[in-house]
């Protein structure tokens, strides 16, 4: 199942907390965490960015957020993640939503 996370790491903290934090994470292999596949993984020059990931559970999502603010608290200002679906899947699903109404 795929997720997108789409998150704003804090501009009040450091840029040395975050790459410590970021250091710690990677050094240990927390991130991703078993059963978590990083897709697409992108941020911007405004600390903000989007995390494209495939898992079977929603638990295995939560640890890959979660190991972020564990390293670092308020490491995010703001987290929204949600199950996805490719576009050609919903328009496929719309496509067959409309013939039943029809």
């Amino acid at each position: 199942m795929l997720f997108v996370s789409h998150w704003k790491v804090s501009q009040t903290l450091p840029l040395e907390k975050r790459l410590a934090a970021a250091q710690k994470v990677m050094e240990k292999g927390l991130f991703p965490p078993k059963g978590v596949k990083v897709n697409t993984w992108l941020t911007t020059p405004d600390d903000w960015g989007i995390l494209v990931l495939e898992a079977d559970k929603a638990e295995d999502v939560v640890r890959a957020i979660d190991v972020w603010r564990a390293a670092t608290p308020d490491f995010f200002t703001e987290v929204k993640t949600s199950p996805a679906v490719s576009i050609q899947d919903v328009m496929k699903l719309a496509g067959e939503l409309i013939q039943k109404l029809k």
